[in-house]
C-alpha cells in the first residue's frame, strides 16, 4: 500500500484531536513492543532518484526519515532531509519525491541516517555512515533505455534482416528533470538465436546520437529471443539502469513443395547428369513458384534440424517460374536427394526428391588359384571385388598361346555368393596342353571392364603308340604279353619316354568297366612289356599313369579271344 502525504498528514491531525479532548480510542501504551532490535536491512537509490529503505516488518512501521549528510565537511551536515514517505511491499519506505541536494553538491555517494519508529517503541536511529557502501544514497545521473523494439514483427525467407531501436533518457537528480542521455552512450544489445539446431548467444554495442536514439540491424538468422538492452561503461557521474527487455522477433517460416528428375540413371565417374525439376511456395494467394530458392542434389537426406548440408553433388537457383535445371557429378553408385537448402526459414513440410544413380566402378579379380590337371582340364578360383554386391557379374576364362594376343574365350561363370565386395567363382574347362590364361569381366550395369592378371598353366603332351597283345589268340590262362612305346612331344617332335608307369587294363567281354591287370616302367627308348595272362575273352588297353608334369594318356585297344 502507497500512503499519500495527505492521507498521512490526516491521520496525525485525527490523533491531536483525539489527544486534545482526552478520548483516546486506543492507548499507545497499549500497543506491543518489540521483543527484538529492529534494524535498516537495505538501502537503495531508484532510476528516479527516490531513496528507499528497508526494515524487517517495514509495514509497520508509524515514522521513517531520512537525512542525506555531506561527508566532506568535519562535521557531516544535513544536506537533505524528508520524511514524506510511502511504504510498498516492492521496495519498502520510499521517498515521495526525489531528493534534490542544495546548490554546489557534487554528483557522488553521500551517507544516509535513517530514523525511525516502530509501535510501542522509541525513535530508533540508523548511520549509515557506520555501515559503509551498504549505508550511500547515489546522487548521480541515472541513465537507461527508456524504449526499444523492432521495425517488424518477424524476420521471413525474404526478410531476414530487422532494425532494432530505441533510446536511452537520462534523469538528473540536481534539476528533477529527464532528457536524452548523452551523445555517445554505450547500449549493449545481447540475445538469444535459434538456428541450425541450437540456441547462439550473441551481443554488440551501440552508441547513442545528439536526441539519445540508438539503432542496430541485426540478421538473426533465426529467432531473436530473451534479449536485452543495457546502458554500459558510464561516466563517473552516472549510474546505468536496469537492462530493458526486448521483445521477440519470430520467423515466419516458408512452405514449400518441389518436384525433380534426373536424365539419367547411369553415368560414368567425372561425367555429370541433369537435375531439372519445379518448386514452389505457399503464399496467401496459394502455390506460387519459389522464385530464388537454393535447391541442392546431395548424396544426403536433408539435416532439417541442424541444417547441415554434405555431399553436395550439384546444385542451383530457382528462376521466376520456380524451375531449376543443373548439373550433378556422383562419384560413386548412391541414392542422391533434391531439395531447397535447409534453413530456419523453411518449414520442414516438403519431401525431398529421391532417385538413385549407378555409376560403374573398375572391380578387381583377385584371390586366383589355377590348376591344370592331367586330364586337361584347367580349373581356376578367384574372387571378384565390385563396389558393393554381385548382381548378375560374370567372368570368362580366355586362353593365348603367347599371352599377348589371340585371347580366346573358354568358358565363363556368374561370380554370386559371398559377402559384399566378395564374390567367389570356379571355372573348369578343357584346357591346352601350354600357353597363357586370363580372367576378364565385360563391363556390366554397374561396373566396368577388368582383366585379371596373365598366367601361364603347361604339361608335356604323351603318347602310346605301337600297342599290342601277343599271341592274338591264346589259350585260356595261356601267357599274354603287351607291348608299346610311350612318346612324349618336344616342341613339334615326339621322343620317347624313360621311366613312364604304364598300367595295363582290361574290359572282359560283355562288361561295361575296366580292371587293372599289372604296371610297370617303359625302358630307355621308351618301350614297354608287360606279362599277363589270357585270362578269358576281354578288350586290353593300356594308359600312362601321369605325374604332376604330364598329361594322362592311352594307348589303342585290342581284343584277344581266349580260347
Amino acid at each position: 500500500m502507497r500512503i499519500s502525504r495527505a492521507h498521512r498528514a490526516a491521520v496525525f491531525r485525527s490523533a491531536a484531536v483525539l489527544l486534545t479532548t482526552g478520548l483516546t480510542a486506543v492507548s499507545l501504551a497499549a500497543a506491543p513492543a518489540f521483543a527484538d532490535p529492529v534494524t535498516v536491512t537495505g538501502l537503495s537509490t531508484g532510476d528516479d532518484g527516490m531513496l528507499s529503505v528497508a526494515l524487517p516488518d517495514g509495514g509497520q512501521a508509524l515514522w521513517v526519515k531520512v537525512s542525506v549528510r555531506d561527508p566532506a565537511q568535519p562535521d557531516a551536515p544535513v544536506l537533505a532531509s524528508t520524511d514524506e514517505m510511502s511504504y510498498s511491499w516492492e521496495h519498502g519506505w520510499t521517498t515521495d519525491e526525489p531528493l534534490r541536494l542544495p546548490g554546489g553538491a557534487g554528483y557522488g555517494d553521500y551517507p544516509v541516517d535513517v530514523d525511525y519508529r516502530l509501535p510501542g517503541g522509541t525513535v530508533q536511529h540508523w548511520s549509515g555512515a557506520e555501515h559503509g557502501a551498504a549505508g550511500l544514497f547515489g546522487y548521480r545521473l541515472h541513465t537507461g533505455v527508456a524504449k526499444v523494439g523492432f521495425d517488424r514483427a518477424y524476420t521471413d525467407f525474404d526478410h531476414r534482416d530487422a532494425t532494432l531501436s530505441g533510446s536511452v533518457t537520462t534523469f538528473d537528480p540536481a534539476t528533477g528533470v529527464t532528457g536524452p542521455a548523452r551523445a555517445g552512450t554505450q547500449v549493449r544489445i545481447a540475445w538469444d538465436s535459434h538456428r541450425d539446431g541450437s540456441w547462439t548467444d550473441a551481443s554488440q554495442t551501440v552508441v547513442t546520437d545528439e536526441s539519445g536514439a540508438f539503432a542496430l540491424a541485426v540478421t538473426p538468422g533465426g529467432t531473436f529471443q530473451n534479449g536485452t538492452a543495457t546502458v554500459v561503461a558510464p561516466e563517473a557521474d552516472t549510474d546505468p539502469g536496469v537492462a530493458d527487455a526486448i521483445p521477440d522477433l519470430d520467423v515466419a517460416k516458408t512452405r514449400y513443395r518441389i518436384s525433380a528428375q534426373a536424365d539419367k540413371e547411369r553415368v560414368y565417374a567425372g561425367k555429370t547428369f541433369k537435375v531439372t525439376g519445379t518448386v514452389q511456395r505457399f503464399t496467401p494467394n496459394g502455390w506460387v513458384p519459389f522464385e530464388g530458392a537454393p535447391v541442392v542434389t546431395t548424396l544426403r537426406a536433408p539435416d532439417t534440424w541442424n541444417h547441415t548440408v554434405t555431399d553436395v553433388i550439384g546444385s542451383g537457383t530457382a528462376g521466376a517460374d520456380g524451375t531449376f535445371s543443373y548439373d550433378a557429378k556422383p562419384n560413386y553408385t548412391t541414392s542422391h536427394f533434391t531439395y531447397v537448402r535447409p534453413s530456419e526459414y523453411l518449414a520442414d513440410t516438403a519431401d525431398p526428391f529421391r532417385d538413385d544413380v549407378t555409376v560403374p566402378r573398375t572391380g578387381q579379380i583377385t584371390n586366383l588359384s589355377a590348376s591344370l590337371d592331367a586330364y586337361r582340364t584347367i580349373t581356376v578360383k578367384g574372387r571378384l571385388k565390385p563396389e558393393w554386391i554381385c548382381t548378375d557379374q560374370t567372368v570368362t576364362l580366355q586362353y593365348s598361346k603367347n599371352g599377348r594376343d589371340g585371347w580366346q574365350s573358354l568358358a565363363s561363370v556368374k561370380a554370386e555368393g559371398g559377402t559384399s565386395g566378395y564374390c567367389p567363382f570356379t571355372i573348369s574347362t578343357l584346357g591346352r596342353p601350354t600357353g597363357y590364361y586370363r580372367l576378364t569381366h565385360g563391363e556390366s550395369y554397374t561396373l566396368l571392364p577388368v582383366n585379371s592378371a596373365t598366367f601361364n598353366r603347361s604339361r608335356i603332351e604323351t603318347r602310346i603308340v605301337s600297342f599290342d597283345m601277343t599271341p592274338n589268340r591264346p589259350y585260356r590262362n595261356a601267357s599274354l604279353t603287351a607291348k608299346g612305346t610311350l612318346q612324349y612331344k618336344s616342341g613339334s617332335t615326339w621322343k620317347n619316354y624313360k621311366g613312364g608307369t604304364i598300367v595295363l587294363v582290361l574290359k572282359p567281354k560283355g562288361d561295361s568297366n575296366w580292371y587293372w591287370v599289372v604296371k610297370g616302367k617303359t625302358d630307355s627308348a621308351g618301350r614297354f612289356s608287360l606279362k599277363t595272362k589270357a585270362y578269358e575273352d576281354a578288350t586290353w588297353g593300356a594308359y600312362l599313369a601321369a605325374d604332376s608334369k604330364h598329361f594322362y594318356s592311352e594307348s589303342r585297344t585290342e581284343y584277344v579271344d581266349a580260347r
